[in-house]
């Protein structure tokens, strides 16, 4: 039964998650946006060599450079799908030259 609520909740705090607008996101939300657990994002963060900054007493880690380890990990088989240039606006300039550096290796590895 402790099992069955724990999930419970995991799925209501889940629904409640809203990251537009966000570039920086908490140990939760980063663990959303790459569609996994969070002990899943705790036990593999180190693999990516994702680092957090510190802010207020809080990790956060940058969307973008999260979307770039999703991107580029062994075993993705989709094709990197970027923003537009126009629903990129708003973001931070570390996001935009992150997205910057995705589209031209994107654009190599298609050339070659």
């Amino acid at each position: 039964m402790e099992e069955e609520i724990a999930a419970l909740r995991q799925q209501l705090a889940t629904l409640r998650i809203n990251l537009s607008g966000k570039d920086w996101l908490t140990v939760d939300e980063a663990a959303h946006y790459c569609g996994v657990s969070r002990s899943q994002f705790d036990a593999r963060v180190a693999e990516y060599n994702l680092q957090p900054g510190q802010f207020m007493g809080k990790k956060l880690y940058e969307k973008s450079v999260l979307y770039a380890a999703i991107s580029s990990a062994t075993g993705w088989g989709g094709n990197v799908v970027l923003p537009s240039r126009a629903s990129t606006m708003g973001l931070s300039p570390t996001a935009l030259a992150t997205l910057n550096r995705i589209r031209n290796a994107t654009k190599r590895k298609r050339s070659t």
